[in-house]
């Protein structure tokens, strides 16, 4: 394959080998910091093994162009193993399978189970993992510019013709967030099929009045000995306690499907300032809670959060850390994307359900893959969306 980017008027896409050959805009749609802890961040990203940033996740990262911004994109093949953030398999599989526990109707979920595991063996034919995903910064929620899908023909034109046994994928859209774009990938003939359902605050500061939001302020303010750190009151010590925290809850409480980030990728974040680290440090400077707030543009969300589960639950850890995240979003003047789970947490802190969707590029591909993702995405739209909505997960 070529190591040189290709270009176009509106798209120019790099690997590994191509990264000096690459044209970096000027941050227009992005200014100021986030643009340098953004180009920073790729930067490294692209030239670090995966699976030295993640240990569940193996692909062939890059960079792509598309007028004015610029993404990450992830490129697979198999991977059956590979963490949700860019495996459709394990998203649609392996991930469901762990969250089944969380629907109390045992023969609904035995029933659920069944489909499953019926579908897994389709998917692995139509090769489902053949898949680039295009903005994909291997987080579990992706954060876009306020775009309107501009240059997205000539990109997907490029895309196929370049990886023309993949589907193209852009994760982590949202119509509330994510319209204009929505609108123009299904008028372009991508699929819209939903994958999660996620939690949004708009108006923070009605969610501030909610009696939930008080007591976890009251928590931070009046009960706790605990110390606010942020970013410079945290040191590249505290990563390994970090990257503990974390695995207590995203891998040990929810799920090891969930990305299981390294000290590496921690260290990588703190250093280009990609994620605002807020931490919780208790009398003897040990941190007992840790949150990451990944804000671009005018959405925040929290793709990394953590805390000790072996504390008392009356401390109030989980409470602090929501109240930091929602102070955050206040003043940074952002929508708070609170991501999936947890869902009457959120609720009760002015959360409003919506459905999250990934768009599938897919008219390339044999008839047989075309009508496999056809039928998935059917099944997503009236059996997993349901589910989720009916149920509140």
């Amino acid at each position: 394959m070529n190591s040189l980017p290709i270009a176009s008027p509106s798209i120019s896409v790099c690997d590994r080998a191509s990264l000096n050959h690459f044209v970096w805009p000027n941050p227009v749609a992005d200014a100021g910091n986030e643009a340098q802890s953004g180009r920073s961040f790729l930067t490294s990203w692209l030239e670090t093994p995966s699976e030295l940033l993640i240990r569940n996740v193996r692909t062939d990262p890059h960079l792509i162009r598309i007028g004015p911004h610029v993404f990450p994109a992830t490129v697979n093949e198999q991977d059956y193993k590979n963490s949700w953030v860019c495996s459709p398999y394990n998203a649609t599989i392996s991930y469901p399978l762990d969250e089944l526990r969380e629907i109390r109707n045992a023969a609904l979920r035995v029933s659920l189970a069944g489909l499953i595991h019926s579908v897994s063996p389709v998917l692995k034919a139509a090769r489902i993992n053949n898949v680039l995903c295009v903005n994909n910064w291997l987080l579990s929620t992706n954060l876009y510019p306020p775009w309107n899908g501009e240059g997205v023909v000539e990109a997907t034109s490029e895309l196929t013709q370049r990886w023309p046994e993949h589907a193209i994928m852009f994760r982590s859209l949202n119509p509330v967030s994510n319209a204009p774009l929505m609108k123009c990938l299904a008028e372009v003939g991508y699929i819209l099929a939903p994958s999660r359902q996620v939690y949004l605050c708009e108006d923070l500061a009605a969610a501030s009045r909610k009696q939930n939001s008080e007591i976890d302020r009251h928590f931070l303010e009046r009960r706790t000995s605990y110390q606010v750190v942020r970013d410079s009151e945290l040191s590249d010590e505290d990563v390994p306690r970090i990257r503990e925290l974390y695995d207590q809850l995203y891998l040990q409480k929810y799920s090891k499907h969930n990305p299981q980030f390294t000290d590496q990728l921690i260290l990588l974040l703190r250093k280009t300032g990609l994620l605002k680290m807020i931490g919780l440090r208790n009398e003897h400077g040990r941190l007992d809670g840790i949150v990451g707030c990944f804000g671009r543009y005018n959405v925040v969300t929290t793709p990394l959060i953590g805390y000790d589960l072996a504390l008392p639950q009356k401390l109030g850890l989980y409470r602090m850390l929501t109240a930091l995240v929602f102070q955050e979003a206040r003043e940074s003047g952002r929508i708070l994307n609170l991501s999936a789970g947890a869902a009457q947490f959120k609720r009760h802190r002015g959360g409003e359900p919506c459905l999250e969707y990934s768009a599938v590029y897919v008219k390339h591909l044999p008839v047989f893959r075309r009508s496999v993702w056809k039928l998935l995405a059917g099944l997503l739209e009236n059996v997993g969306a349901k589910i989720l909505q009916k149920y509140q997960l």
